[in-house]
């Protein structure tokens, strides 16, 4: 759908990504994203409230990302995001923070350094790097 604002989200998975087919044949992978932003107040850092988002992968990305990610994962999520209205078994109206992906990447927790190069000391100098 045109006008849908594009949004980037920065979290962790809530749960293990869904694989499925809709009834057109059409595949797509879902999940939860908990993003939970944090704010320096007074030198100390705080967690603020968490915002979930439901995520959907859809066709040939869909496979590929529900066999790559898993519960607690880091994730980076990029696509068109809307709000969906539903009614909840109760009759509750709820509301749906949901985003159709453009793009899912994961984000390593930890990379140690690599063990098998050797490191020289004292070789080279910051005007060595062009950056």
């Amino acid at each position: 759908m045109a006008g849908e604002p594009v949004i980037t989200v920065i979290g962790n998975l809530g749960s293990d990504p869904e694989f499925r087919k809709t009834p057109k044949g059409i595949s797509v992978t879902s999940f939860n994203v908990a993003n939970t932003p944090r704010k320096n107040i007074n030198g100390t850092w705080t967690e603020q409230e968490t915002t979930w988002y439901r995520v959907f992968v859809w066709n040939a990305d869909a496979a590929g990302t529900a066999n790559a990610l898993k519960k607690g994962d880091k994730v980076i999520v990029q696509g068109r995001f809307q709000i969906n209205t539903y009614l909840t078994k109760d009759g509750e109206e709820k509301k749906s923070l949901e985003i159709n992906s453009d793009f899912v990447g994961v984000i390593p927790k930890y990379i140690a350094e690599p063990q098998n190069i050797p490191i020289k000391e004292n070789e080279g100098t910051d005007s060595d790097f062009p950056w």
